[in-house]
């Protein structure tokens, strides 16, 4: 017997600069600040009640889930375990990515944004978007044993084009209001994906463990990111779009050189080839190695720019931003 679909949607996020401030414990230590904004694709979680026990199924898993048919302690068996934590133990969740998973957008954040907003409506639990932001970052770092920063699910939950800080406990977002300056970036924005990121985990992990040590050089070029990043709230203020585009590629170059797996010869050569071109700013997003560069280029450059990248990746795409987080669809 099946009863209604509740269905919710979570935007990706794109990260303009200072990734990498949000995470612990330089964020604890020295203050994160990132310039960040949701885009219109994101990850859709349906649940559809029955009376069967709970079943996973998603087209990036290409494998369905059942409670009880799997022992291994994967994503899917802990989103299992948390739906059953809070007294959901039938029915039918089918999870559709509008991207490749593991591709620095923060598809882990959407996801668990996502779930967790299903699970506070089939409560009929009413939560803010602090609220929201603070528990999915709290599950995805201690009960899914994720490393990330804050940005993600605070991003993701909030929605919109924004700057954002973090001080200890305490979280800032202070958005872009001017519709001006959506519309311009909007028109030059370009997704190229490298592959999907298997490392990134691991290189956040070498980034924790030099800023628990100190090390000198790491601690040096986070604060330098920080800085972009603040730089970078001011250049949009005032609408310096050269400056912004300039910003872009010193965070990247200062990013690059916080591990030697942050980028790779296939990152670099997409840069390069779209800088050749005449884009305007390059970089990778998210943790690293692999995963989608964000490319900007002036419209006329923009459509040569994306046939070109078809030849070196299978994934290419325009993007735009969006106002809006986390939500149930009605």
């Amino acid at each position: 017997m099946t009863g209604k679909n509740t269905l919710a949607f979570s935007p990706l996020r794109v990260s303009f600069a200072g990734g990498g401030t949000d995470i612990s414990p330089f964020v604890e230590d020295y203050g994160g600040s990132v310039v960040n904004s949701t885009i219109e694709r994101g990850v859709f979680v349906t649940y559809r009640e029955d009376s069967y026990p709970v079943e996973i199924s998603s087209r990036d898993f290409l494998k369905t889930f059942v409670l009880g048919n799997h022992e291994e302690n994967n994503v899917q068996n802990k989103i299992i375990e948390l739906m059953g934590e809070f007294g959901i133990r039938t029915g039918r969740i089918f999870i559709s990515d509008e991207v490749p998973p593991g591709s620095g957008l923060g598809s882990s954040s959407a996801l668990i944004t996502a779930l967790l907003m299903i699970i506070h409506e089939l409560r009929g639990e009413e939560i803010s978007r602090m609220e929201l932001a603070e528990e999915a970052y709290r599950r995805e770092r201690d009960f899914f044993g994720i490393t990330l920063g804050k940005q993600d699910p605070y991003a993701i939950s909030f929605g919109g084009f924004k700057f954002m800080e973090f001080k200890g406990n305490k979280v800032r977002a202070e958005y872009f209001k001017a519709n001006a300056i959506s519309e311009y970036i909007d028109e030059r924005m370009l997704l190229v994906y490298s592959g999907r990121t298997r490392e990134s985990s691991a290189i956040l992990g070498d980034q924790v463990s030099k800023s628990k040590t100190g090390d000198h050089e790491t601690i040096k070029r986070l604060l330098e990111m920080k800085n972009i990043a603040e730089q970078m709230q001011k250049a949009l203020m005032q609408s310096d779009f050269q400056l912004f585009y300039n910003l872009i590629n010193q965070g990247w170059n200062v990013k690059k050189n916080l591990g030697k797996n942050v980028s790779s010869e296939k990152i670099e050569a997409i840069i390069t080839r779209s800088i050749s071109m005449g884009a305007k700013a390059a970089r990778l997003l998210g943790g690293g190695n692999q995963g989608f560069v964000l490319i900007m280029a002036e419209p006329e450059k923009l459509t040569s720019i994306q046939m070109e990248m078809t030849k070196i990746s299978t994934f290419v795409t325009r993007i735009s931003t969006s106002p809006l987080g986390t939500r149930i669809i009605k």
